[in-house]
């Protein structure tokens, strides 16, 4: 189809460049293509149920920073373990068991997996505090809302969202979208 402005719309191109032997003269009106674009792109907003998505990613958050607690909690368990080990070294070379060395290497070894184990620790610590949950999912609500939202068909907005358009002879068009209806699982 191409672009006719003395139409105020689009007509075949190969009835343009070839004439009737190509094709038929099957044109459409350009206010007519965008009208049922947005009335697409509408109804389908309409059938998302924008809060039922918010709520499924507080769930997902939710479940992500119960996740990195049990983390945590089972982190500190084997802390504990390695400083009661810890303990127990030294009352094996006070009882004379295990020699100096056999001592210096066994809390060095321990040593290094509590260091392990503390930056583990804090790594989830510090994600849990960084993800402000609240605060992302309402910038986010505001952000697809407002791409929601809109009235007018842009140019960008139609690459975006229209991977191609077919018109039948008697003008009705045949709209192929970039994406399919989302489904929450």
């Amino acid at each position: 189809m191409w672009f006719r402005s003395n139409r105020d719309g689009y007509i075949c191109g190969a009835y343009a460049r070839h004439g009737k032997k190509a094709c038929t003269a099957h044109k459409i009106k350009e206010d007519f293509l965008k009208e049922t674009i947005l009335n697409d792109i509408k109804s389908l907003i309409h059938q998302i149920d924008k809060e039922q998505y918010i709520k499924k990613m507080e769930r997902k958050s939710k479940s992500t920073k119960s996740d990195s607690q049990k983390k945590i909690n089972k982190i500190n368990k084997q802390m504990d373990v390695l400083k009661n080990r810890k303990r127990k070294f030294i009352n094996l070379l006070a009882d004379g068991i295990i020699t100096n060395e056999e001592y210096q290497e066994s809390i060095e070894a321990t040593n290094k997996d509590l260091t392990e184990l503390m930056e583990q620790k804090n790594e989830l610590l510090s994600l849990m505090e960084s993800e402000d949950v609240i605060e992302t999912i309402e910038k986010l609500k505001k952000e697809l809302l407002q791409f929601l939202n809109f009235d007018e068909l842009t140019e960008d907005i139609l690459h975006r969202l229209i991977n191609r358009i077919e018109v039948k002879e008697d003008g009705t068009p045949i709209i192929h979208y970039r994406f399919t209806t989302p489904k929450i699982e």
